[in-house]
């Protein structure tokens, strides 16, 4: 199975205080180029930030349309490059107003 941009899909992200990971939802933000010409993905944390929020941070709005079962943020200063195994399944999507905030969010970081 292949995944799109902006799809909702669940992954072992790794924590960058450790070496242990935990299945949580992520979002694909790379294009099908990077999955066409090396065959991963770029996928963003979501969390429920329970720690704390950071400057950046994008609320996901329509839980229920990405699969999510409690209000989360996408934390784009946590990004990973995943290959189809190590993605579990696919979740959902975010809603355009997400999308636009993520492109830009991505625009800033990455000019």
């Amino acid at each position: 199975m292949t995944f799109s941009r902006w799809d909702v899909v669940s992954v072992a992200f790794p924590f960058i205080e450790g070496t242990d990971s935990k299945r949580r939802p992520a979002l694909v933000v790379s294009g099908d180029r990077l999955r066409q010409e090396h065959g991963v993905y770029w996928i963003a944390m979501i969390t429920t930030a329970k720690a704390g929020r950071q400057s950046g941070d994008i609320p996901v709005g329509d839980l229920a349309r990405a699969g999510l079962p409690e209000d989360c943020i996408i934390r784009l200063s946590r990004l990973m490059t995943v290959g189809d195994a190590q993605i579990a399944r696919r979740l959902g999507d975010i809603a355009p107003k997400e999308r636009n905030a993520v492109s830009a969010l991505l625009r800033r970081y990455a000019p």
